[in-house]
């Protein structure tokens, strides 16, 4: 009965797993097969910086720029306070206040993100506006630091499930040596859940790069590059706020609407890879723990 119990998790398991993959292979599929037409008609000027349909220009470079600067300011911001944060509900909080502090911090999760949205654009936005002297608060910074808040709790999450899973024997061998609580959470703890760390941080990154109608409220949607480069106080746009913002305006089959499906094709590949990773570095600790 047990043989014959184990033999169906297995397959169940394995056919799971088949589907799982199939599913994520078929939206490859469409979504190439969809973007097919922009490849073939615009080829290497869909890597280019002016994006007006009306000309038959469709270069995607100034929202890929806008996509890996949010991105960039979010993780800047989210993996320091995430990683210490985490650091402090494993190690240094009492357990009995740990579940309530980690309860409360996973709701954020579970927080529309139209609902970030419209406090980054009645407060956080007018707030940065006022901050800087600008015409408007809505800019690449904006959207990065409404973007680091939502992506706080899966750091947070992670790295605090990385820790509070190392078995306690490391613990007690490194007090047993004379360790300090602070010399065991560097040299002993943090080398051995760096791998689920760095897991945590991809799997932040991928949703970073996801994320849309906070992003695409508080961003500005100007389809250029800021001037200079690196001022990031002024408004951009992002793969996915240009897709929701206008995919619904183009003609279905047309040369724009696949050159919309082409940004959401990098971006599926960028977040698939990422995904990857984080599950290769999920391997490695596992492998540590036998």
């Amino acid at each position: 009965m047990l043989e014959s119990t184990n033999k169906i998790g297995k397959y169940y398991v394995y056919t799971s797993t088949l589907i799982s993959a199939f599913v994520v292979l078929l939206i490859f599929i469409i979504l190439l097969i969809n973007s097919w037409e922009a490849i073939s008609t615009i080829g290497l000027d869909l890597i280019s910086l002016s994006w007006n349909p009306a000309k038959g220009e469709f270069g995607i470079i100034s929202m890929l720029y806008g996509t890996f600067v949010v991105t960039f300011i979010a993780l800047v911001i989210a993996i320091p306070l995430g990683t210490f944060t985490a650091i402090f509900t494993s190690e240094i909080l009492a357990s009995k206040y740990r579940f309530v502090v980690k309860s409360v911090l996973e709701l954020l999760t579970g927080i529309p993100s139209i609902i970030y949205g419209l406090i980054g654009i009645a407060f956080l936005s007018i707030w940065f506006q006022d901050l800087f002297d600008l015409q408007s608060g809505r800019t690449l910074f904006t959207a990065g630091i409404l973007l680091s808040v939502m992506i706080l709790p899966t750091i947070i999450t992670l790295t605090d499930d990385a820790f509070h899973n190392i078995p306690e024997k490391y613990r007690e061998t490194a007090k047993g040596l004379g360790l300090y609580n602070s010399e065991i959470i560097k040299e002993v703890l943090m080398p051995i859940a760096r791998a689920d760390v760095k897991s945590a941080i991809l799997l932040a990154f991928g949703r970073a790069l996801g994320e849309t109608m906070a992003v695409m409220l508080v961003a500005g949607s100007i389809d250029k590059l800021p001037s200079p480069l690196l001022n990031w106080l002024s408004p951009g746009q992002t793969v996915t706020s240009k897709l929701g913002r206008e995919i619904a305006e183009t003609s279905f089959r047309s040369v724009h609407f696949s050159a919309m499906i082409f940004m959401g094709l990098v971006l599926f590949s960028i977040v698939l890879f990422l995904t990857v990773l984080a599950q290769n570095s999920s391997k490695k600790t596992e492998r540590l723990y036998e």
